[in-house]
Protein backbone atom coordinates (compact mmCIF):
# COMPACT_ATOMS: atom_id res chain seq x y z
CA UNK A 1 0.00 0.00 0.00
CA UNK A 2 1.03 3.28 -1.33
CA UNK A 3 0.44 6.07 1.97
CA UNK A 4 -1.46 9.09 1.70
CA UNK A 5 0.42 10.06 4.68
CA UNK A 6 3.54 8.70 6.22
CA UNK A 7 4.82 9.52 9.70
CA UNK A 8 8.26 9.24 11.13
CA UNK A 9 8.24 9.15 14.93
CA UNK A 10 7.87 6.63 17.87
CA UNK A 11 4.88 5.91 19.60
CA UNK A 12 5.55 6.83 23.17
CA UNK A 13 4.90 4.87 26.40
CA UNK A 14 3.56 7.29 28.88
CA UNK A 15 3.75 6.34 32.56
CA UNK A 16 0.53 7.27 34.37
CA UNK A 17 -0.16 8.87 37.93
CA UNK A 18 -1.09 5.68 38.85
CA UNK A 19 2.12 3.56 37.41
CA UNK A 20 0.30 2.19 34.74
CA UNK A 21 1.56 2.88 30.99
CA UNK A 22 -0.97 4.56 28.11
CA UNK A 23 0.53 5.32 24.27
CA UNK A 24 0.87 8.10 23.29
CA UNK A 25 3.45 10.79 20.96
CA UNK A 26 3.00 12.68 17.75
CA UNK A 27 2.74 9.61 15.19
CA UNK A 28 0.04 8.57 17.49
CA UNK A 29 -2.42 11.50 17.41
CA UNK A 30 -1.25 12.89 13.88
CA UNK A 31 -1.90 9.05 12.76
CA UNK A 32 -5.42 8.93 14.15
CA UNK A 33 -6.21 12.63 12.70
CA UNK A 34 -5.37 11.52 9.07
CA UNK A 35 -6.34 8.67 9.39
CA UNK A 36 -10.08 10.42 10.43
CA UNK A 37 -9.88 12.97 7.70
CA UNK A 38 -9.87 9.73 5.02
CA UNK A 39 -6.16 8.66 4.41
CA UNK A 40 -4.42 6.16 3.94
CA UNK A 41 -1.79 6.53 7.02
CA UNK A 42 1.59 4.82 7.69
CA UNK A 43 3.84 4.62 10.60
CA UNK A 44 7.35 3.99 11.24
CA UNK A 45 7.79 3.85 14.86
CA UNK A 46 9.87 1.74 17.86
CA UNK A 47 8.10 -0.95 19.33
CA UNK A 48 5.16 0.28 21.27
CA UNK A 49 2.32 -1.12 22.60
CA UNK A 50 -0.78 0.74 20.48
CA UNK A 51 -4.27 1.34 21.45
CA UNK A 52 -6.83 -1.44 21.75
CA UNK A 53 -9.56 0.33 19.51
CA UNK A 54 -6.33 1.41 17.07
CA UNK A 55 -7.36 1.14 13.31
CA UNK A 56 -6.49 -1.70 11.71
CA UNK A 57 -6.35 0.56 8.38
CA UNK A 58 -3.44 2.32 9.65
CA UNK A 59 -0.40 0.38 8.67
CA UNK A 60 2.56 -0.01 11.30
CA UNK A 61 6.22 -0.76 10.57
CA UNK A 62 8.57 -1.42 13.74
CA UNK A 63 11.73 0.19 13.45
CA UNK A 64 14.39 -2.38 15.41
CA UNK A 65 14.57 -0.33 18.33
CA UNK A 66 14.74 -2.26 22.09
CA UNK A 67 11.92 -0.35 23.76
CA UNK A 68 9.30 2.73 23.11
CA UNK A 69 10.63 6.11 24.24
CA UNK A 70 9.40 5.87 27.64
CA UNK A 71 8.36 9.34 29.35
CA UNK A 72 6.88 10.36 33.15
CA UNK A 73 5.09 14.00 33.55
CA UNK A 74 6.02 15.00 37.42
CA UNK A 75 3.78 18.07 38.85
CA UNK A 76 4.36 20.63 41.62
CA UNK A 77 4.41 23.89 42.50
CA UNK A 78 7.18 24.51 40.70
CA UNK A 79 5.48 22.96 37.18
CA UNK A 80 5.96 20.24 35.70
CA UNK A 81 9.00 18.09 35.03
CA UNK A 82 9.31 15.42 32.36
CA UNK A 83 11.47 12.33 33.33
CA UNK A 84 13.02 9.86 30.93
CA UNK A 85 12.83 6.59 31.64
CA UNK A 86 13.47 4.92 28.38
CA UNK A 87 15.31 6.05 24.97
CA UNK A 88 15.07 4.76 21.64
CA UNK A 89 17.10 4.25 18.60
CA UNK A 90 17.19 6.94 15.23
CA UNK A 91 15.74 5.45 12.41
CA UNK A 92 17.12 5.76 9.08
CA UNK A 93 15.89 4.98 5.73
CA UNK A 94 16.32 1.92 5.41
CA UNK A 95 13.58 1.73 8.28
CA UNK A 96 11.04 2.77 5.68
CA UNK A 97 9.37 0.06 3.33
CA UNK A 98 10.10 1.27 0.19
CA UNK A 99 6.40 1.91 -1.40
CA UNK A 100 5.96 4.24 1.81
CA UNK A 101 9.02 6.50 0.54
CA UNK A 102 6.70 7.63 -2.64
CA UNK A 103 3.65 9.28 0.01
CA UNK A 104 2.44 12.94 -0.98
CA UNK A 105 2.65 14.02 2.76
CA UNK A 106 5.42 13.11 4.44
CA UNK A 107 5.55 14.28 8.68
CA UNK A 108 8.57 14.04 10.83
CA UNK A 109 7.27 13.69 14.38
CA UNK A 110 10.48 13.30 16.42
CA UNK A 111 9.67 13.22 20.18
CA UNK A 112 13.26 12.64 20.90
CA UNK A 113 15.36 13.60 17.97
CA UNK A 114 15.21 9.55 16.16
CA UNK A 115 13.97 11.30 12.99
CA UNK A 116 17.22 12.17 12.31
CA UNK A 117 16.89 16.06 10.04
CA UNK A 118 19.15 14.20 7.34
CA UNK A 119 15.55 12.23 6.81
CA UNK A 120 14.13 16.31 5.05
CA UNK A 121 16.68 15.95 2.06
CA UNK A 122 15.41 12.15 1.24
CA UNK A 123 11.29 13.12 -0.19
CA UNK A 124 11.82 15.64 -2.19
CA UNK A 125 8.81 14.99 -4.00
CA UNK A 126 6.15 14.78 -0.66
CA UNK A 127 4.54 17.98 1.25
CA UNK A 128 6.80 17.84 4.13
CA UNK A 129 6.14 18.71 7.56
CA UNK A 130 7.75 18.65 10.32
CA UNK A 131 6.93 19.12 14.34
CA UNK A 132 10.06 19.69 16.19
CA UNK A 133 9.51 19.21 19.45
CA UNK A 134 12.20 15.94 19.96
CA UNK A 135 14.79 17.98 18.24
CA UNK A 136 14.19 20.70 21.63
CA UNK A 137 14.89 18.05 24.11
CA UNK A 138 18.23 17.06 25.87
CA UNK A 139 18.76 14.66 28.59
CA UNK A 140 21.47 12.67 30.63
CA UNK A 141 22.34 9.42 28.60
CA UNK A 142 22.08 7.62 32.52
CA UNK A 143 18.66 6.96 32.74
CA UNK A 144 15.70 7.85 34.44
CA UNK A 145 16.73 11.58 33.54
CA UNK A 146 15.28 14.74 33.53
CA UNK A 147 14.31 15.74 29.92
CA UNK A 148 15.59 19.91 29.79
CA UNK A 149 14.73 22.23 26.86
CA UNK A 150 17.60 23.35 24.05
CA UNK A 151 16.66 25.79 21.72
CA UNK A 152 16.45 24.04 18.23
CA UNK A 153 19.21 26.20 16.04
CA UNK A 154 19.08 24.28 12.35
CA UNK A 155 20.72 25.94 9.40
CA UNK A 156 18.99 27.62 6.70
CA UNK A 157 19.41 25.67 4.11
CA UNK A 158 17.28 22.97 6.29
CA UNK A 159 14.50 25.07 7.20
CA UNK A 160 14.08 26.12 3.56
CA UNK A 161 13.53 22.18 2.62
CA UNK A 162 10.29 21.78 5.03
CA UNK A 163 7.61 22.94 3.45
CA UNK A 164 5.64 23.39 6.92
CA UNK A 165 7.20 23.89 10.48
CA UNK A 166 4.37 23.50 13.09
CA UNK A 167 5.27 23.85 16.60
CA UNK A 168 3.51 25.40 20.01
CA UNK A 169 4.47 28.64 22.45
CA UNK A 170 5.52 25.79 25.34
CA UNK A 171 8.30 24.08 22.54
CA UNK A 172 9.67 27.15 22.31
CA UNK A 173 9.30 28.60 26.21
CA UNK A 174 7.93 31.50 24.79
CA UNK A 175 10.60 32.49 22.39
CA UNK A 176 8.86 34.37 19.85
CA UNK A 177 11.98 35.58 18.44
CA UNK A 178 13.39 31.78 18.12
CA UNK A 179 9.81 31.30 15.93
CA UNK A 180 10.62 34.40 13.79
CA UNK A 181 13.83 33.36 12.64
CA UNK A 182 12.64 30.22 11.86
CA UNK A 183 9.79 31.82 9.40
CA UNK A 184 12.71 34.01 7.92
CA UNK A 185 13.72 30.82 6.08
CA UNK A 186 10.67 28.26 6.21
CA UNK A 187 7.62 29.18 3.86
CA UNK A 188 4.98 28.21 6.02
CA UNK A 189 5.27 28.43 9.75
CA UNK A 190 2.52 27.46 12.66
CA UNK A 191 2.97 28.23 16.15
CA UNK A 192 -0.14 27.19 18.36
CA UNK A 193 -1.22 28.65 21.57
CA UNK A 194 -3.84 26.92 22.69
CA UNK A 195 -7.00 28.59 23.72
CA UNK A 196 -5.34 31.98 22.04
CA UNK A 197 -5.39 30.50 18.48
CA UNK A 198 -2.45 30.53 16.83
CA UNK A 199 -0.23 32.10 14.26
CA UNK A 200 0.71 31.05 10.81
CA UNK A 201 3.64 32.65 9.35
CA UNK A 202 3.56 32.62 5.31
CA UNK A 203 6.81 33.41 4.14
CA UNK A 204 7.48 35.02 7.49
CA UNK A 205 4.21 37.43 7.61
CA UNK A 206 2.05 36.47 10.66
CA UNK A 207 -2.12 35.82 10.18
CA UNK A 208 -3.89 35.29 13.30
CA UNK A 209 -6.10 31.76 13.39
CA UNK A 210 -8.76 32.03 16.10
CA UNK A 211 -9.22 29.21 17.37
CA UNK A 212 -13.03 27.67 17.86
CA UNK A 213 -14.80 27.55 20.94
CA UNK A 214 -14.32 24.67 22.41
CA UNK A 215 -15.09 22.95 25.89
CA UNK A 216 -11.60 21.16 27.43
CA UNK A 217 -11.71 17.73 28.77
CA UNK A 218 -8.17 16.45 27.32
CA UNK A 219 -5.86 18.70 25.75
CA UNK A 220 -3.35 16.14 24.89
CA UNK A 221 -2.23 15.54 21.61
CA UNK A 222 -3.86 18.94 20.70
CA UNK A 223 -1.27 20.10 18.51
CA UNK A 224 -0.68 17.08 16.82
CA UNK A 225 -4.39 17.00 15.84
CA UNK A 226 -3.84 20.52 14.48
CA UNK A 227 -0.74 19.78 12.65
CA UNK A 228 -2.16 16.68 11.03
CA UNK A 229 -4.98 18.47 9.99
CA UNK A 230 -2.68 21.28 8.40
CA UNK A 231 -0.80 18.96 6.53
CA UNK A 232 -3.76 17.35 4.98
CA UNK A 233 -5.88 19.92 4.04
CA UNK A 234 -3.10 22.31 2.66
CA UNK A 235 -2.02 19.35 0.57
CA UNK A 236 -6.02 19.03 -0.71
CA UNK A 237 -6.23 22.82 -1.41
CA UNK A 238 -2.99 24.56 -1.70
CA UNK A 239 -4.51 27.54 0.70
CA UNK A 240 -2.09 27.74 3.51
CA UNK A 241 -4.91 30.13 5.57
CA UNK A 242 -7.85 28.04 4.55
CA UNK A 243 -5.80 24.75 5.84
CA UNK A 244 -4.63 26.23 9.35
CA UNK A 245 -8.29 27.60 9.78
CA UNK A 246 -9.63 23.77 9.38
CA UNK A 247 -6.95 22.60 11.63
CA UNK A 248 -8.01 24.62 14.13
CA UNK A 249 -11.37 23.28 14.02
CA UNK A 250 -10.13 19.62 14.01
CA UNK A 251 -7.67 20.57 17.28
CA UNK A 252 -10.51 22.01 18.94
CA UNK A 253 -13.14 19.40 18.73
CA UNK A 254 -9.93 16.78 19.49
CA UNK A 255 -9.95 18.12 23.16
CA UNK A 256 -13.43 17.57 24.19
CA UNK A 257 -12.65 14.02 25.19
CA UNK A 258 -9.83 11.72 26.11
CA UNK A 259 -7.20 10.60 24.23
CA UNK A 260 -7.63 10.92 20.66
CA UNK A 261 -11.27 9.45 21.44
CA UNK A 262 -12.82 13.08 20.53
CA UNK A 263 -10.69 13.75 16.79
CA UNK A 264 -13.51 14.46 15.04
CA UNK A 265 -14.25 12.84 10.77
CA UNK A 266 -13.79 15.89 7.86
CA UNK A 267 -17.80 15.98 8.21
CA UNK A 268 -17.79 16.06 11.58
CA UNK A 269 -14.86 19.31 11.35
CA UNK A 270 -17.07 20.90 8.03
CA UNK A 271 -20.00 20.99 9.98
CA UNK A 272 -18.40 22.54 12.66
CA UNK A 273 -16.66 25.44 10.54
CA UNK A 274 -20.14 25.90 9.01
CA UNK A 275 -21.78 26.22 12.44
CA UNK A 276 -18.64 28.82 13.29
CA UNK A 277 -19.17 30.74 9.40
CA UNK A 278 -16.08 29.58 8.73
CA UNK A 279 -16.29 26.93 6.16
Amino acid sequence: MKPDYLLLGHVTRDVLPDGTTAPGGTSLYSALTAHRLGQRVAVVSAPAELPADWPTAIAVAFHPSPSPPTFENRYSAQGRQQILHAASEAMTLADIPLEWRAAPVVHLGPVLGETPASLVSLFPGALLGVTPQGWMRTWHPALPSIINYRPWLPDPVLLKRIDVLVLSIEDVKGDLALVAEYARHCALVALTQGARGATLFQHGEPHAISAFPAIERDPTGAGDVFAAALLVRLHETGDPIAAAHFAACVAAGSIEGAGGSAIPTRSEAELRMAAEGRS
